[in-house]
């Protein structure tokens, strides 16, 4: 999970795409 906080606070674009993948889970 770390690896994917820091794609969030680089590209806060793909922080939404995270958002749908963490939404249905």
């Amino acid at each position: 999970m770390s690896k994917n906080t820091l794609v969030i606070v680089e590209s806060p674009a793909k922080a939404k795409t995270i958002e749908k993948y963490l939404g249905p889970d």
